[in-house]
């Protein structure tokens, strides 16, 4: 410790190791409270069923396993990232830093759409008797200010905490060796992050009659899961290429996102949300309860997803830029931390 010390004051250096530790605490904490809620979860729709409201309600464990296994994904994620953080590994800023940008990203998305729900909601349910009409400014306050919470403040936090230059060094002097995450550049490692995530994703299309939007109808069944499989292996591939820093990845992520964009602009003009949702095997009742709340489709919601498609292009233009000779000939050593452009 006094050598750190010495060898901390000599060089300027900051050491961040208790930030690193602090924040990777408060990440397991995370992934336990995420694990916490699978069996509680799985046990309210054991009640549910056992009560005879199951059906009632339009629950049933199919609808709810997408949420099971979101909630297992978190709980290992935030556990491995978090011990990763308390042993100042490289990777582990990495990873954190990119997902915490995604999570900023999606969230700050997600709390614009739930801003546009939110008073209608509000009123619904006070119209309704649900919660007193008194009470209804006070719920929405409440719920607006949890979700600022965890869409915006936590991740925003998580993001500066992570990429203050002294944290990465930190990360570089305790774990020297070169990892698997230094052979990216940080503003195309999280592009391949997402593409690799969205792969994944696209498998649990499996629960829901592999049901995709294809340009200006809903396919689903036998040819929807051919289509399916398809662009979860380009996206595989493009993940794959594109942490590699192949520009073949690179046209590809272009086209495939120009692709997806137009085609779901194209059938959410002549399909509506509630269709989709009924070829997804919907129950009744959760249509009856997303047509109550008006959270089918607003037509801001369109504008919302345009906007959402132009930021996607112009992050792909914008990391173009890397795939060049040099880039792709660069050592770890000559990879720029290119955070706060991220």
């Amino acid at each position: 410790m006094a050598k750190d010390a010495e060898m901390t004051e000599s060089s300027g250096f900051k050491d961040r190791k208790v930030r690193l530790v602090v924040l990777g605490v408060i990440q397991i904490i995370f992934g336990v409270l995420c694990a916490l809620l699978v069996p509680f979860m799985i046990l309210g729709i054991v009640a549910s069923s056992a009560a005879g409201k199951g059906p009632a309600e339009g629950i049933s464990m199919k609808t709810m396993i997408p949420g099971i296994l979101f909630y297992v994904v978190l709980a290992v994620w935030f556990i491995w990232i978090g011990a990763g953080s308390v042993m100042a590994r490289r990777w582990a800023r990495t990873l954190a830093l990119v997902s915490s940008w995604v999570w900023l990203i999606s969230g700050a998305c997600a709390f614009v759409f739930m801003l546009m729900v939110l008073p209608d909601i509000s009123r619904r349910m006070g119209e309704s008797g649900e919660i007193p009409k008194e009470a209804v400014l006070f719920v929405k306050c409440i719920t607006g200010s949890v979700l600022a919470l965890f869409y915006l403040g936590i991740p925003a936090a998580f993001v500066l905490l992570y990429s203050g230059k002294s944290v990465k060094e930190t990360c570089e002097r305790r774990d020297p060796r070169q990892r698997w995450t230094d052979k990216c550049p940080l503003p195309v490692f999280a592009v391949s992050f997402v593409f690799a995530v969205w792969a994944v994703s696209m498998l649990s299309m499996g629960l829901y009659k592999w049901a995709i939007p294809f340009f200006g109808s809903v396919v689903s069944g036998t040819t929807g899961a051919v289509i399916v499989l398809v662009l979860a292996l380009v996206l595989a591939y493009i993940a794959r290429g594109m942490y590699k820093l192949d520009i073949k990845a690179w046209w590809c992520a272009l086209l495939v996102h120009i692709a997806w964009s137009v085609s779901a602009i194209i059938t959410f003009s002549a399909v509506t949300m509630e269709e989709f949702y009924e070829k997804m095997d919907f129950s009744k009742q959760q249509l009856e309860m997303m047509n109550r709340f008006n959270v089918m489709w607003d037509p801001g919601m369109k504008l919302f997803m345009g906007v959402w498609a132009v930021g996607v292009l112009a992050y792909l233009i914008y990391v173009r830029r890397y795939f060049t000779g040099a880039h792709r000939k660069s050592d770890s050593s000559q990879v720029i931390d290119q955070t706060q452009a991220l």
